[in-house]
């Protein structure tokens, strides 16, 4: 009895400890064969089985739930990053929103500039050109009045607001040829740069904001000609011209409204 409380203790210490070792088991057994019975011998082979089972078990059960944990834990790391690139993308989405929005004000007040504008001139017909009447030709050139010049450049603001870009280029050319020296003649060539702008013949709009620019640096389409530049080299990928000019407008024009959006175009590129 005295080893079968040996093999209660010790033993089955050892056994626990290494519950997969079939051949330790048999050795075990053979040398307890002649100190135990038939049996206790069956006992605790039955017992050192079910040991080992129970290792097994163990075993299987600690697996599924590291596994389980590790896609616990993949899937929560997927969710943090989807998390992550919707705050992103909803930023963005905002500062998208916000941009147009500006555009659209933008574009407004533009258009209610150029009603404003046309008012100015009717008001002022002694900014006309005198027409020169030592010029043999002239005779056959109808009168440059005031209500000629105005309709003309309606015509041709009018072909733009209808998305007639071309055709409004062809008439605000001829506007500036013919008309160069009026009050409309800046916003005649802004125009043009930005229904080159909508054709997305963007070397060609640089050319035409940089007209009103030299040729007319303190008309009101000065800062909305720098604007539309800048915005032109932007979509050439010329990032670097783009900030140099949104700078400059600011540096210009602090105190105008495209001076406010260009800081925004400034703050999210």
């Amino acid at each position: 009895m005295e080893h079968a409380s040996i093999i209660g203790g010790r033993g089955s210490f050892r056994l626990m400890a290494f519950p997969g070792g079939l051949l330790a088991l048999s050795v075990l057994c053979v040398l307890l064969a002649g100190c135990v019975t038939t049996e206790e011998a069956t006992k605790l082979q039955g017992n050192m089985t079910n040991l080992q089972g129970d290792f097994y078990q163990f075993r299987q059960d600690t697996e599924a739930r590291l596994s389980r944990i590790e896609k616990e834990q993949e899937n929560l790391s997927k969710q943090v990053v989807t998390m992550y690139s919707s705050v992103d993308s909803r930023d963005e989405k905002i500062r998208t929103i916000m941009g147009k929005l500006d555009e659209l004000d933008y574009q407004i007040k533009t258009y209610w500039a150029e009603t404003k504008s046309m008012t100015a001139v009717k008001r002022a017909p002694e900014q006309l050109p005198p027409i020169s009447t030592t010029d043999p030709k002239a005779p056959e050139k109808a009168p440059k009045t005031d209500a000629r010049y105005e309709e003309a450049y309606k015509e041709a603001f009018e072909s733009f607001q209808r998305g007639q870009y071309e055709n409004a280029v062809t008439k605000f050319t001829a506007f500036t040829e013919t008309y160069s020296g009026t009050p409309l003649a800046s916003n005649a060539f802004y125009w043009i740069g930005e229904c080159y702008m909508n054709l997305r013949n963007y070397d060609k709009a640089i050319l035409y904001f940089q007209e009103v620019i030299d040729k007319y640096p303190k008309s009101e389409k000065a800062p909305r000609a720098l604007l539309s530049q800048a915005e032109a080299f932007r979509l050439t990928n010329d990032k670097k011209s783009s900030t140099t000019l949104l700078k400059r407008v600011i540096e210009l024009y602090p105190k105008s409204e495209e001076a406010v959006i260009a800081e925004r175009k400034l703050r999210n590129p």
